[in-house]
């Protein structure tokens, strides 16, 4: 399933504009497009209210965001490394279809990060993971930061990423409640006050300035209100770091993530067999 959120006419997927104003058209050749993917299957279902409360304030002339989910996911939720594995492939050849189509970045949905630094050696245009960004963005606002929200499953998957992208040091704690990623998409009763529970924990208890929330605008703001600390919504930080590289005309070095050789070749082979 797909979901564009710009103003614009779109057949199949694809935008088309009738006008001879000539700035028109060049203002839209300099639009930016962004391809957020939730990796998941019934994702726009699931969670497009939500996703539509978080990324509403992000919204910016010039600036078209097209979000789709997984059909062919096996899952609906994730909440282990498990499931990561499961749709990690998935993700990046959905990626992979959206660099063809030419978009200039893509956002990997998940704050568990599915097949982030597997597009990344994929792909030339922008790639941002959920938990890569929003760490950034709590070190740029605080000297530690905490998790806060989500599946207890997930604790160690964070934490091995603080690791790999150099952060651990700045990772106060990972705090989860006991409530699946379906129960925050349908926000389901009692969640912002078990949010707050545990926000108030890594603060007092762990030492964290700053938090990186879970789940929809009302808990991330809610958060913000009730203990005075910057919190980051993993979706917006993921959205606003995609659009800040693409403006930079920046993306990931080839020199840390090198395209597979043979990638062109495994193409071929999966339309073969598909």
């Amino acid at each position: 399933m797909r979901v564009l959120y710009e103003i614009s006419s779109t057949i199949a997927g694809r935008r088309y504009y009738k006008t001879d104003n000539k700035d028109w058209l060049l203002w839209k050749a300099s639009m930016i497009r962004l391809y957020k993917i939730m990796p998941v299957r019934d994702g726009i279902n699931e969670w497009g209210h939500v996703q539509k409360g978080l990324l509403a304030p992000l919204k910016i002339s010039g600036v078209e965001i097209t979000e789709v989910d997984l059909p062919r996911a096996p899952i609906k939720e994730i909440n282990s490394a498990y499931h990561v594995g499961l749709v990690a492939m998935l993700q990046v050849e959905e990626a992979i279809k959206a660099e063809k189509a030419g978009y200039d970045a893509v956002v990997l949905g998940c704050l568990d990060e599915p097949g982030v630094s597997e597009a990344k050696e994929a792909l030339t245009i922008p790639v941002v993971g959920e938990a890569e960004a929003s760490m950034h963005h709590a070190s740029l606002v605080g000297r530690k930061f905490s998790f806060v929200g989500g599946s207890p499953e997930s604790k160690g998957v964070l934490e091995d990423l603080a690791k790999k992208y150099g952060l651990f040091h700045k990772l106060a704690s990972v705090r989860k409640i006991s409530a699946s990623p379906l129960d925050f998409a349908s926000q389901k009763s009692g969640l912002l006050e078990r949010l707050l529970t545990v926000g108030r924990q890594a603060i007092e208890e762990d030492g964290a300035d700053s938090l990186i929330g879970y789940g929809g605008i009302e808990g991330i703001e809610h958060l913000r209100r009730e203990l005075g600390v910057p919190v980051i919504s993993p979706v917006q930080a993921s959205v606003l770091m995609a659009e800040a590289l693409v403006r930079s005309n920046l993306s990931h070095s080839k020199l840390a993530y090198p395209t597979p050789s043979d990638l062109n070749q495994i193409k071929e082979l999966q339309i073969k067999y598909e």
